[in-house]
């Protein structure tokens, strides 16, 4: 099959590229990042992309911009592109094609992975962490996702939604007004005042969404640990969660 891999570092991607190819027959075309992906998803067919979540040069560099408050929630640039920017794009140009998640089951990746699987319909997931190292649990779910049935490691299971779970899009991204409270606290903007400011919305406005939102994350995180306040409990999960609710392809 034609795959093309979409990885940061050239440790990992070289050798796992190379053994997809001699040991499993495939062809690899490797992308360091979405950002050169979109070319390769542009002049060429793959039967299967493989696609990492976060990339480390990506996330540096807006999150200077974000610490910098140079990130605007209206402004024409983009937010932190991402590995969802990759599957978004293989969605609209080729519904039927083939994508794996390929990631590690970090806690920050968990959002990225549910609406991964609850949005863009993906089905394979596979860590970088399986095994022995080798490409052999990766060519499985490149497999899979071919054939188009499902394939979860095991080591990513418990990130995937169970049975009758609420979804991100049920909850975190319901409506309007509350994406865009999501989006001020994870660019830092931690009061009423603040967040009124940078979205547009009156302070009362923000301060009557805020228990909603919090009825919402619990909804989606049933362990969640009761705090004093409904806005500083808001603030803690933006700021364990800003790649996401910041991720380009989640505003889009």
């Amino acid at each position: 099959m034609r795959l093309l891999l979409v990885e940061d570092h050239a440790q990992l991607a070289v050798p796992i590229a190379r053994e997809l190819g001699d040991q499993h027959g495939h062809a690899v075309t490797w992308a360091r990042d979405p950002l050169a992906a979109a070319g390769d998803l542009a002049r060429e067919r793959f039967d299967v992309v493989v696609a990492d979540m976060l990339f480390e040069h990506l996330t540096a560099a807006f999150a200077a911009r974000r610490g910098a408050r140079e990130v605007s929630l209206t402004g024409p640039g983009p937010l932190l592109i991402t590995g969802l920017h990759v599957v978004r794009t293989v969605r609209r140009t080729r519904p039927d094609g083939g994508i794996v998640v390929w990631t590690s089951g970090e806690a920050n990746r968990r959002l990225h992975l549910l609406h991964a699987y609850e949005a863009l319909r993906v089905r394979a997931f596979c860590s970088k962490s399986s095994g022995d190292g080798k490409a052999d649990v990766l060519d499985a779910a490149i497999r899979a996702a071919a054939a188009s049935r499902a394939f979860v490691d095991p080591v990513l299971n418990a990130y995937l939604p169970g049975d009758g779970a609420p979804t991100i899009a049920e909850t975190l991204l319901r409506d309007e007004r509350r994406r865009a409270i999501w989006q001020a606290l994870a660019l830092g903007h931690h009061s009423r005042e603040d967040i009124a400011r940078v979205t547009g919305y009156a302070q009362r406005t923000v301060g009557n969404a805020v228990g909603g939102m919090l009825d919402d994350l619990r909804r989606l995180d049933p362990g969640l640990r009761p705090g004093a306040r409904p806005l500083t409990e808001l603030v803690g999960f933006a700021s364990r969660h800003w790649e996401f609710l910041l991720d380009d392809a989640v505003r889009a």
